[in-house]
This record gives structure tokens, sequence and C-alpha cells, in this order.
């Protein structure tokens, strides 16, 4: 499978910090296994986050304002990555190609093929 990310072998700071705040909030949470779909909750989380800087920066929730604001993100760290000036006219989707990873189960876990 494709996918811009997984808790499964995944050594970032923010992954396990995250991982152990779901293992918190949900018990029934045992390790990244139990985690599906990993990829939605870093999309929802990071897209979240970006919203907000856009907000932000707009001043506003003006639809045009906000706009604006995405293209005035210069940094982000995200779960899924650092975004660098994530957004601009030309460009409107934050994850490029070098974004994915190919996975594969093992044992019911998602696991990047390395």
């Amino acid at each position: 499978m494709i996918q811009t990310f997984t808790f499964s072998g995944n050594d970032s700071p923010m992954a396990a910090e995250k991982l152990a705040a779901l293992m918190e909030m949900f018990p029934e949470i045992g390790s990244a296994k139990d985690v599906t779909p990993a990829v939605g909750i870093a999309n929802a989380y990071d897209a979240m986050h970006l919203s907000a800087l856009a907000i932000e920066n707009a001043g506003s929730t003006d639809g045009p304002a906000v706009r604006e604001g995405f293209y005035a993100i210069d940094r982000h760290e995200g779960l899924i990555k650092t975004y660098e000036t994530p957004f601009s006219p030309d460009s409107h989707d934050a994850l490029g190609p070098e974004d994915y990873v190919f996975t594969r189960f093992i044992d019911g876990e998602i696991i990047p093929i390395e």
C-alpha cells in the first residue's frame, strides 16, 4: 500500500509523542499496530494545524483571506513532515511524491518497506 504516514518504524519524536497520547486517551490502543488508519490520523492532524495557521495568518475566517493565509505559512513541524512553504498560488498540495512510502501488512501491522 502507499501511505504518507505510519507510526510503525517511525523514529520521529513527534510520532512517539502522539502515539503515547493516543495510548493514554484510548486504553484499547496497546501499540502502533492498533492505530488504524494512522495515515488518516496524521493527515487530519496536520491539516487541522495548517488550517489554524492559515486562519491565524489571515486574521479572519473569510475564504479569500484564509487562502492567502495558507500561502503565508513559512514552516510548520507536522506529524507527517516539516512543511516548508507548503502552499503557493501554483501549488495547493502540501505533500509531494517524496512524502509517500510503500508499506505492507506484517502480522496485522502496517510496516514501511525499506
